[in-house]
């Protein structure tokens, strides 16, 4: 088994897109961790991500061909005998909200939907396959706080990056919270999340207190307006989104995600990270599904960072070239 440099933990779903213009794209590969997992890959290349997580007894077969052909490694996927129904559906207005945990209605069987799914089948430390537990990076998405905890504990010394996604309210309740923010090296929410865990705060106070709360850094995705992150000092930055043709915006935030954690890893500081981030986003959102981020180059990718760079006006410590595969 081959053992990867990253992984990435969390949904691997069936999507079906509605956009704020009635278009609909339906059945694709889809899922937190697949994203996240096309974003580490952009940067660190094929066969070098891992995913780990849980897909239904009818998970078509062909959409793990297409992962593993993109050169993800699919060794930490496991199947369950649970049947779900239908795919998740996402549904976007034209003021970039969106509806999600949506799905097929249910037909009087007892197949569950997918929310329901993931709920009853969090990602524990046991489902990382053996091989896989020396990994030098993981992501955890939109998982069960208490086996996320434990995930985080038994990656001890991996960068770990975490995004609480649609189990915020579950991670702003538990006791151990704290102790959750405080085994990662990055927390990762989008506003919404953010204002979940923090309530009543504006953007810099919340993650101020995501860092008191435990966090060595602290990042706010906020879609069309880019990210903001909070260094380790207190320091602000925002990183703004690339203006690209955005297709569908599933899945920018877990590419985000990716992307900023392989920037971790070839040890760039967390402004160029966010940056890397936000390339992988930038591709993520050129098509329905990972296939553009899949399919970006490096030469297409090192144009965006470079472009990005200069526009915020920061220096990287050494050439990017010299680093990146």
């Amino acid at each position: 088994m081959t053992a990867p440099i990253a992984i990435a933990c969390g949904g691997i779903l069936i999507d079906s897109v509605v956009t704020a213009s009635g278009t609909v794209n339906q059945n694709a590969l889809g899922g937190n961790a697949v994203y996240a997992a096309a974003g580490l890959r952009l940067w660190l290349g094929a066969h070098r991500v891992g995913i780990v997580g849980h897909v239904p007894a009818n998970y078509p077969p062909r959409l793990l061909k297409q992962l593993r052909d993109a050169g993800l490694l699919t060794d930490g996927i496991h199947r369950s005998h649970v049947r779900v129904r239908g795919p998740e559906w996402f549904v976007y207005a034209c003021d970039g909200s969106r509806r999600d945990e949506m799905s097929s209605p249910d037909d009087g069987d007892s197949d569950p939907d997918f929310p329901t799914f993931r709920r009853s089948h969090p990602i524990g430390a046991t489902d990382v396959p053996a091989e896989w537990r020396a990994a030098k990076g993981v992501h955890l998405a939109g998982n069960d706080p208490r086996a996320t905890l434990d995930l985080a504990v038994a990656m001890r010394g991996a960068q770990i990056t975490l995004d609480p996604g649609a189990r915020a309210g579950d991670l702003a309740a538990h006791p151990r919270s704290a102790q959750i923010l405080a085994a990662v090296t990055a927390v990762i929410p989008s506003l919404k999340e953010l204002q979940i865990l923090t309530p009543g705060h504006d953007r810099a106070a919340a993650l101020t207190a995501l860092h008191h709360g435990g966090a060595h850094l602290a990042l706010v995705k906020l879609g069309a307006e880019g990210v903001l992150l909070r260094l380790a000092d207190g320091g602000l930055t925002t990183v703004p989104a690339l203006a690209v043709t955005a297709l569908d915006p599933t899945g920018a935030g877990d590419s985000f995600c990716g992307g900023f954690l392989a920037g971790l890893l070839l040890d760039r500081d967390p402004v160029t990270a966010a940056c890397m981030g936000t390339v992988a986003a930038s591709f993520a959102v050129e098509g329905f599904g990972p296939d553009a981020l899949l399919a970006a180059t490096p030469e297409q990718r090192d144009h965006r960072l470079d472009h990005l760079l200069a526009r915020i006006g920061h220096h990287a410590e050494t050439s990017m070239k010299e680093r990146f595969p």
